[in-house]
């Protein structure tokens, strides 16, 4: 048997009652929290508590967050956000809904034709968010609300901020719209972090950027009336802002291209060819974003939609039209570069071109006579690329069309951008049903040699392609944004170029030839735009007209606007160190000289 000694057993004890005394404080503390807390509840805090007690009569409401802004290279603002009074409905605090809103028709304070368009927001609203009733109220209109205001529970006047376009159908194309939120819009984005009381991107930058230019919204604890007015706000968390972005265009640019082209239908585009960024984007005719975004009816977007001329359509990046003769200086390059072409060598032209077998010729604009290629790009001689589309084979030319990716998506930064034809055997294969049209004939390359027959190309596709050129091989994934301002942190990211090819197998002497080609169309007598630009700056450029029908009915002067050629003109400026590459396009102009090219020399004059 182990006997402990008195001090082992006194050290025992006190360590014993050591651990009952910090028991004893540990209870006695937490029961003097759950006091506190409990005297809280029921003596400090009773009166809020009553209150929620009482019928629902706090509310948690959301606060939409601020959208980001959008400026232009210089910072010069492009669309921004302008406070407006909105009249807004919560429809589970109405007990009529139906009769309310007839009696506010009656008031003339929303208007009865966009009834319809109420009712089905309402029918898709998620549970005690608003829905906007009139996004933009007069002051006659509030006067009359809140003379009639008692008789209006779960409506509310609410000061918000609605999106605004300095520049109009300037830059409407490029930018986009917003709008009122639909149910396809919730089936895009995440509705958890919309309010229904917001707009959301539409189109283009607006669409495409929607998730950094919305924000993230916020909500506010607020104590309701039995008339639904708030009488006091419990506490709120803050929204976070939207994004800023920086785009790339260059407004002052952009303006003069949308003067030129303002009563034409066409587009322009212009490209930095060492970046890839987008100077230029115009589509005309145009449209005020502004109309769009302040809400329209359905019949009155359906005008817009069904007016022949398009003004919602977006020709720059979707408007697909045969290229003409300014393919002519790719297929010269494809020539030079798998052999098929000796630079020296002269052609002859006397103004047709005959195959074995086929009884009608192809015919040139004009007899040139004996041309080289330098010279038949000079002055674009047809005849000098029928023969070398024999020579060459269709396949040969889709393949190398396809680096400049022609018949491919530039995978711009806004969508709903068509990617053209580049037309070859299997292409005719797959998009023609019977057999007697799936063959590819010989006169079909002859054609595509020139830019038309199946060959479709956009305004973006020309510009990017024509970058390519003056950057002797390089190009870089075009884009309209080129910054990203996070509006917490005041902190600003910068997009990298990407490079997204680089033919650098091609010898830089056949790129000479085609660069001394585009200059002479510009510079010597005997091209196609000599005399339409001022000496001052150099210029490297290619005209074309690209025909819609070819049949004879559809020449001399009485022929109708639409079967009228499109005019067309790419360039790019200064050709020994390009900062621009252009394209031009415009509907029914006829000529590149007479339509495109004066456009062209507006932007360049002041570039």
């Amino acid at each position: 048997m182990e006997f402990k000694s008195g001090a082992t057993q006194e050290t025992e004890k006190t360590i014993f009652l050591s651990r009952i005394v910090f028991s004893v404080s540990t209870i006695a503390l937490l029961v003097t929290l759950i006091l506190l807390r409990l005297v809280q509840l029921q003596i400090y805090d009773s009166d809020k508590y009553k209150l929620r007690s009482m019928n629902n009569t706090i509310r948690t409401h959301s606060l939409p967050a601020t959208r980001g802004l959008i400026y232009d290279r210089n910072n010069q603002v492009l669309a921004e956000n302008q406070p407006v009074f909105q009249l807004e409905m919560i429809p589970e605090q109405i007990e009529d809904v139906e009769q309310t809103l007839n009696r506010l028709i009656d008031l003339e304070i929303i208007e009865a034709r966009k009834l319809d368009r109420i009712k089905d927001n309402i029918r898709k609203n998620y549970q005690f968010k608003s829905i906007v009733l009139n996004n933009r109220l007069t002051e006659r209109q509030m006067a009359v609300f809140a003379n009639n205001r008692t008789g209006f529970k779960g409506v509310d006047i609410k000061a918000r901020l609605s999106r605004h376009y300095p520049k109009k159908e300037i830059v409407a194309h490029a930018l986009g719209y917003v709008g009122t939120i639909s149910s396809m819009d919730y089936s895009v984005f995440d509705p958890s972090i919309y309010t229904g009381q917001e707009q959301i991107g539409k189109t283009s930058i607006e669409r495409d950027y929607e998730r950094l230019l919305h924000g993230k919204p916020g909500n506010e604890e607020v104590l309701v009336n039995v008339r639904g007015r708030v009488m006091e706000s419990l506490g709120k968390k803050p929204f976070s802002p939207g994004s800023n972005l920086i785009l790339t265009l260059d407004t002052k640019l952009q303006e003069i291209a949308y003067e030129a082209m303002k009563d034409k239908k066409g587009a322009v585009v212009g490209i930095d060819p060492s970046n890839g960024e987008i100077l230029i984007l115009v589509s005309t005719p145009s449209y005020d974003p502004n109309l769009l975004s302040r809400g329209m009816t359905r019949s009155e977007y359906k005008v817009f939609e069904t007016n022949k001329d398009k003004p919602l359509f977006n020709r720059a990046i979707a408007g697909q039209y045969p290229p003409g003769s300014v393919i002519k200086p790719m297929l010269g390059l494809a020539g030079l570069h798998l052999g098929f072409i000796d630079p020296t060598k002269y052609e002859p032209c006397d103004g047709a071109f005959l195959l074995p077998d086929y009884s009608r010729p192809f015919k040139d604009w004009r007899m040139h006579g004996p041309v080289n290629l330098k010279e038949a790009i000079q002055a674009s001689c047809d005849v000098y690329f029928y023969k070398t589309a024999i020579k060459m084979g269709i396949d040969n030319m889709s393949d190398f069309l396809s680096k400049f990716n022609l018949g491919s998506p530039t995978e711009i930064d806004i969508g709903q951008e068509k990617v053209g034809i580049v037309p070859n055997p299997s292409w005719k294969k797959n998009n023609f049903k019977s057999k007697e049209n799936q063959s590819w004939y010989k006169g079909e390359t002859v054609i595509t040699g020139i830019g038309q027959g199946y060959m479709l190309t956009t305004p973006l596709q020309l510009a990017f392609a024509t970058s390519m050129i003056a950057n002797k091989g390089k190009s870089y994934k075009p884009h309209l944004v080129k910054g990203i301002t996070d509006s917490g942190l005041n902190k600003t990211e910068y997009i990298e170029p990407v490079m997204v090819n680089y033919l650098d197998d091609i010898d830089l002497n056949h790129w000479e030839i085609i660069h001394m080609g585009m200059k002479a169309v510009i510079n010597q007598k005997g091209g196609t735009a000599y005399g339409m630009f001022d000496n001052n700056y150099p210029l490297a450029g290619k005209t074309g007209s690209s025909q819609i029908y070819s049949t004879e009915k559809t020449k001399g002067d009485n022929v109708p606007e639409e079967f009228q050629d499109h005019g067309l003109f790419i360039g790019f400026a200064p050709p020994d160190n390009p900062k621009i590459a252009l394209a031009i396009i415009v509907e029914n102009g006829i000529s590149g000289r007479t339509a495109a090219a004066p456009v062209a020399k507006k932007i360049l004059d002041v570039f």
